[in-house]
């Protein structure tokens, strides 16, 4: 029957599988796991999010720790950190498909590349800290964009420069002539600076609020003439002064 079908529809059908094959040799769970390992609480990669496939298996293989030495554990225990679509794949491939780490690895890499590419020294040089963004806010993305340099090698020194150069200019130039050696003292530096800067225009814009505008109006009526005048105080010598028919004259005196 199905060789009948076969020729008249000019395909080829599969044999449907009855029970699921892993894609690696048998020989791989026949091993025993190392004295005393327990299965770590793996990071899951779904395929779906923006978590790149090199983010996942640098994670993975930190998970197993020492058994990452061992060929058969990083297969076996490999699907354990997928999961959805991932998991899915992984599932799909045929069995005995995979003969080695780096075979699966590599089908990995070619399955889930997201067409990200690593970022490269000038993505990392080009970052600028944005008109509405804090400091704290400013180094947590310069980080995250510096841990996707994965083959870049950048000094300590390189990295508080180019973090220093992307800081707003009125936080530079209160910090010009500071000298650093980590990016966590210009970190802490560059938050104090933000926080006097906000506290300085917060003080600035209170004592606007103390400056109120004068009215001057006059009624028709001379007899009857009405003059509003509004008192402004000044910090400095804390003198009451009164706007009367655009002239100011000190309250008090009589001429």
């Amino acid at each position: 029957m199905t060789k009948s079908l076969e020729n008249s529809l000019g395909i080829h059908i599969q044999p449907s599988r009855s029970m699921y094959q892993k894609p690696y040799p048998s020989s791989v769970d026949a091993r025993d796991n190392p004295m005393g390992w327990k299965v770590p609480d793996f990071q899951k990669f779904s395929g779906t999010d923006s978590k790149t496939t090199m983010e996942h298996i640098s994670m993975y293989l930190a998970q197993l720790g020492g058994a990452s030495k061992e060929e058969f554990m990083k297969l076996r225990n490999f699907p354990l950190s997928l999961t959805g679509t991932a998991f899915s794949w992984f599932t799909s491939l045929p069995p005995c498909s995979i003969n080695s780490w780096a075979q699966l690895e590599e089908k990995f890499h070619a399955y889930f590349y997201n067409g990200v590419q690593e970022t490269r020294l000038s993505h990392l040089t080009s970052v600028r800290q944005g008109r509405d963004e804090t400091v704290l806010d400013f180094f947590k993305r310069f980080r995250e964009i510096k841990s996707r340099c994965f083959h870049l090698e950048i000094s300590e020194r390189d990295l508080i420069d180019f973090c220093f150069a992307g800081l707003r200019s009125s936080i530079r130039d209160k910090l010009e002539f500071c000298q650093f050696s980590t990016c966590n003292q210009l970190l802490e530096r560059a938050v104090s600076v933000e926080s006097r800067l906000k506290e300085s225009h917060d003080n600035y814009k209170s004592h606007r609020t103390n400056v109120h505008a004068v009215d001057d109006y006059s009624s028709s009526d001379d007899e009857s003439k009405e003059v509003m005048a509004a008192e402004i105080r000044w910090p400095a010598e804390n003198k009451q002064l009164a706007l009367l028919s655009n002239r100011f004259i000190k309250i008090g005196v009589r001429k």
